[in-house]
């Protein structure tokens, strides 16, 4: 073996770790770069799910609220006699609330004794 022979071998031996080195790190900014893209996209993925779960949740609570109330109240309702004070001045408060967001949307509607009142008969 000469000196130069060993000098080339040398030479070659630390270039090989080098290049390794190197090629180790382009693939690892590589490979970072490929993972972070494919966490935001789950991200995105993930968002769209829990605004789904969020909206249904919202759904399914106002609606379990509403036939809640309903119910009850048309139970109530019901359950009392027809020809009584109570059950008069709820169809009367009924009306009257009514009457109130008729006007306040500013739809007009003639009172229902009006138009009996009005034709000849």
């Amino acid at each position: 073996m000469t000196v130069q022979s060993t000098t080339n071998t040398a030479a070659t031996g630390q270039a090989d770790p080098l290049k390794s080195v190197a090629d180790a790190m382009r693939d690892a900014a590589h490979s970072a770069t490929e993972d972070a893209a494919r966490a935001k996209e789950k991200l995105r993925e993930a968002g769209a799910g829990v605004s789904h779960s969020v909206s249904r949740f919202a759904y399914t609570t106002s609606y379990m609220i509403s036939y809640g109330v309903v119910y009850a109240t048309v139970f109530v309702a019901k359950s009392v006699p027809q020809d009584n004070p109570i059950v008069e001045g709820f169809i009367d408060g009924a009306r009257a609330a009514i009457d109130a967001v008729n006007e306040a949307k500013g739809i007009s509607v003639e009172p229902v004794g009006a138009a009996a009142q009005a034709s000849p008969a």
